[in-house]
């Protein structure tokens, strides 16, 4: 087995040991889910899809075509826009206790998965969507309560929604994406299937993989969530090594269905990296540039001047010389030099080409940061609220210099 081969293998065999979700991967994965609806004996399931992308990406096509011999009823929503707010997931909810499924499948990119998510939790614990925004609010209020979790099949590589317990979506109010985090929206099945990747554009693919790697990075320097995860941080090691050899792979060839499945699999990697280490400030900060920038070019930008700032602790400075073992460099700025330089390679836009992030939106994004306060708490290095507005400031006058 080639060098690849063997990250591909070792990439599978770390992903199908999580037990909170059975992944289903391989050429055998449609007959499996068609398996599961049997074997749960689902009558009716509701599926969210985007407007468009799962028609064009064959996925729509695949499910009906998995689910037609196991006497299952299928109502499609598919009117989840790239940005999900408040507005949608009421929506969605209406939809489903119209409808009233046995089973929920998310089919699309992490807005669809997301929302999925907190539609069907919200439809689930009656409780409003408001209600639910924060760290484990749902599992407090139910304590012990087996609630029924999704069907997550990605369309896109990059959120790793298919395997984590978050759910972002628009708050239009506060103008910020609110997080909802809890165990009870860990999806129970995801099914990977590279191929459904390969319709999307080359800059979907590049924002995407670059949200993908910021995952894997941001976990693996998280040293305050290292207890018995050891794993975990080299699943993040191998996620790493697999976008730095396919993604541009996958950007100039873009039918290459094997770089297509590395890549998928590094973005899993990267949603079982924070489903256990929470990611930090470039996240926190990308929450109000919704709409005016792609999630992933933002949170890959923000990454180094977080990392410095982050190396201020001793932790966090030996953590980044371990990452030197993938990223190449023997100090700690030169780590960063190097994922900067990667980024570079991928011809990842720089912050300030993007017009739309003026003064006015930064100074918001940095008084902002209290309606995601666990962000600040759980950073590598983290930032205490009477500060966030000063730290903040100067990890984004970096960011854009």
């Amino acid at each position: 087995m080639t060098r690849s081969g063997e990250a591909l293998e070792k990439a599978l065999q770390t992903l199908t040991a999580v037990n909170e979700t059975a992944v289903i991967n391989g050429d055998d994965s449609w007959c499996a889910l068609d398996a599961f609806v049997q074997e749960r004996r689902i009558r009716k399931v509701a599926v969210f899809t985007g407007c468009r992308s799962a028609d064009a990406s064959g996925a729509w096509s695949k499910v009906l075509n998995a689910l037609r011999y196991s006497d299952c009823a299928v109502a499609r929503f598919k009117d989840i826009p790239p940005e999900p707010d408040m507005a949608t997931v009421e929506k969605m909810v209406s939809f489903l206790r119209q409808e009233n499924p046995d089973s929920v499948i998310a089919l699309g990119g992490g807005s669809v998965l997301d929302a999925a998510k907190a539609a069907y939790i919200v439809v689930q614990s009656n409780l409003p969507l408001d209600a639910c925004f924060g760290s484990d609010q749902i599992t407090c209020r139910f304590p012990g309560r087996d609630f029924k979790r999704i069907i997550a099949i990605p369309t896109t590589s990059g959120t790793g929604s298919e395997l984590t317990q978050y759910s972002n979506i628009v708050n239009p109010v506060k103008k910020v994406k609110q997080l909802i985090s809890d165990p009870v929206l860990v999806p129970e099945v995801a099914l990977l299937d590279g191929a459904l990747t390969c319709s999307m554009p080359s800059s979907v693919t590049l924002a995407t993989g670059c949200d993908a790697l910021a995952h894997l990075l941001e976990g693996w320097l998280n040293v305050n969530m290292d207890l018995n995860k050891d794993f975990i941080n080299q699943a993040a090691a191998l996620g790493v090594g697999l976008l730095q050899e396919n993604l541009p792979a996958v950007l100039s060839e873009p039918e290459n269905r094997r770089a297509r499945k590395a890549v998928q699999l590094a973005s899993a990697l990267g949603g079982l990296t924070i489903r256990s280490k929470s990611t930090g400030l470039p996240h926190l900060l990308s929450f109000s540039w919704f709409g005016r920038i792609e999630h992933g070019i933002a949170v890959a930008r923000l990454l180094p001047a977080a990392w410095r700032y982050y190396i201020g602790r001793d932790l966090v400075a030996q953590r980044t010389l371990e990452i030197g073992s993938v990223l190449g460099g023997s100090t700690p700025e030169a780590v960063i030099g190097n994922y900067e330089k990667l980024l570079d390679a991928w011809q990842v836009p720089q912050l300030k080409d993007f017009p739309e992030l003026d003064q006015d939106l930064l100074d918001k994004t940095c008084c902002s940061a209290g309606a995601n306060r666990m962000k600040l708490d759980l950073a590598p290095r983290p930032v205490p609220l009477e500060a966030s507005q000063a730290v903040l400031n100067e990890i984004l006058k970096q960011a854009f210099a």
